[in-house]
């Protein structure tokens, strides 16, 4: 068991576990999240968005560090699926999910916060005045969406690059193509294939997600990824701790579908400069 090695956003070591699945350690409320999504079929349209999830496991440092490979596997073989139970506060509670990059030569991944909120209802005063001024400095505001991290391999340097969430706050309004241009293009060229795969699956999310007025994504990503020896690619919706499903209708709305309108402006922009 190790920590996964293509991790481009979050706080918490997401764990490569040796069922080639992953581990990532969550809250209470992003658990209560993937069970109301996993046992409603009200959600069935969103799932495929979501990464596949197999339950829950809780372990402390110190059973990590003891756990063995054989051990390990009759955990995973115990998963909750997805029924949350009481976890005791020496514990981390880990969701186990698919591995996105699984089988993929050279995977690039790229997080983009969503939304033109980036703070929860239930965040104190101090909380709240703070994200918003980060929000309203940064891209998240004018086009609702920001990049937390991004690493995509080179053909020409044959080297990994990187950009971190200080560059992505860094953009401005007029800056906000640079984090899809820079994911996308290989060092030789655009991979427009790419662009194509995402732009579809962006107007399929975007469907989706008119179905739900309730529904809310307070400070959630959008992890992309691709290989850059092949044509693999998936797009998925991550992180929910402050996410909810039961926001009444009037509510302030999150800027979620007008960050996705506009990142798939974006990526028409980029294939029709190609044609």
């Amino acid at each position: 068991m190790s920590v996964a090695k293509h991790q481009v956003g979050g706080r918490g070591s997401i764990l490569e576990l040796p069922s080639s699945r992953l581990a990532k350690p969550i809250s209470y409320e992003e658990g209560n999240f993937y069970s109301t999504i996993q046992n409603n079929e009200k959600y069935l349209p969103l799932r495929p968005f979501l990464p596949h999830n197999y339950g829950f496991f809780d372990a402390s440092a110190s059973d990590l560090k003891r756990i063995r490979t054989k051990e390990l596997k009759v955990v995973l073989e115990k998963l909750s699926n997805l029924e949350l139970v009481e976890q005791s506060k020496d514990n981390v509670r880990y969701f186990v999910m698919e591995n996105l990059t699984l089988g993929m030569r050279k995977p690039c991944l790229m997080d983009i916060k969503m939304g033109r909120r980036c703070h929860d209802f239930i965040d104190g005063y101090e909380k709240k005045i703070k994200k918003i001024k980060k929000c309203k400095a940064s891209t998240s505001w004018p086009c609702g969406f920001r990049l937390i991290g991004l690493k995509k391999f080179n053909h020409k340097t044959g080297a990994y690059e990187r950009r971190d969430p200080e560059w992505g706050v860094s953009l401005t309004k007029e800056q906000s193509e640079d984090p899809l241009r820079i994911f996308l293009n290989n060092g030789l060229k655009s991979r427009v294939d790419i662009a194509q795969f995402f732009l579809q699956k962006l107007k399929k999310l975007r469907s989706v997600l008119r179905l739900y007025t309730g529904l809310r994504f307070y400070t959630s990503s959008l992890l992309f990824i691709y290989d850059a020896f092949s044509n693999k690619a998936n797009l998925r919706l991550i992180d929910f701790t402050h996410s909810h499903t039961d926001i009444p209708e009037g509510e302030e709305e999150d800027g979620y579908l007008f960050g996705v309108e506009n990142l798939i402006k974006i990526l028409k922009k980029i294939i029709n400069e190609k044609k």
